[in-house]
């Protein structure tokens, strides 16, 4: 195997180089994005500050059907429950609406106090990095630029332990399909942790899975059977309940206790 070395995807002064674009998104997802905007003004329309995509559609690599359209909304205030579950809503609604071209239809939510607020500056280096301003003011040149550092490393997926019991929960009472979709996106959420966890000795940045995934075996061989099993899942959603529940909650604990020291190590 060939791993990816030092400085791969970061400029000549050590900086990250970000690898999406407004101009790498795909046309064919340009219809599902706009509708998505219009919706989010037309529920909140004193209330929206900017929409971002990121992702694979913001790298330009997305397949269709398969890959998810991931929405960042900034808002001017914090929403409330209500204002929250109409966004839940929405992205329910715009999923089925284009079933054809997309997995998921993901909204995450901010708030511009928030974003703006000094003690989260390592935080937003994933909006700096990792997103596509397509609505409102564009945040992002408030910010960076970002070496790679334990901080962004914690700052990205430093809550490994809050997730981890939340999504197990979840997936013990969760009906099948709801199940195969949560495994998926843990999946995803376990390989990029590990990633994170060495992402500042590593001194490679990306965002693909696949690397990410190459980069953290690099440093725990012992751990390449699971990220491979992780990896087939996020393909092909598992079946058997309680194998992925042993292996998450094996996982989960130990990324939650060993996360923070290994991602501060140099």
């Amino acid at each position: 195997m060939t791993y990816l070395q030092a400085g791969y995807g970061l400029d000549n002064n050590g900086y990250i180089s970000s690898d999406v674009s407004i101009h790498k998104i795909p046309e064919v997802y340009e219809p599902c994005i706009q509708h998505s905007v219009e919706q989010l003004s037309r529920l909140f329309p004193n209330q929206l500050h900017s929409v971002y995509v990121y992702g694979s559609v913001a790298r330009g690599d997305a397949i269709a059907i398969k890959s998810d359209l991931d929405l960042l909304a900034v808002f001017n205030s914090t929403l409330n429950a209500s204002e929250k579950m109409k966004v839940k809503k929405l992205s329910t609604t715009l999923t089925e609406t284009y079933r054809y071209l997309v997995r998921d239809i993901g909204i995450a939510v901010a708030d511009l106090d928030h974003v703006m607020n000094p003690i989260n500056y390592y935080e937003l280096a994933f909006l700096k990095e990792l997103c596509v301003c397509i609505y409102g003011t564009d945040l992002r040149d408030c910010f960076g630029p970002y070496k790679l550092t334990a901080e962004i490393a914690i700052s990205f997926n430093g809550d490994i332990g809050d997730v981890f019991d939340r999504t197990i929960d979840r997936l013990q009472s969760a009906p099948t399909e709801e199940f195969k979709k949560l495994s998926q996106n843990f999946a995803r959420k376990l390989i990029r942790t590990y990633y994170s966890m060495v992402m500042a000795r590593s001194q490679v940045w990306t965002t693909k899975l696949d690397e990410q995934s190459d980069v953290f075996i690099q440093y725990f061989q012992d751990k390449k059977p699971i990220v491979r099993m992780l990896q087939k899942w996020i393909e092909e959603a598992p079946t058997s309940r309680e194998h992925v529940l042993k292996l998450f909650m094996s996982e989960g604990t130990w990324l939650a206790a060993h996360f923070e020291r290994e991602a501060r190590m140099t």
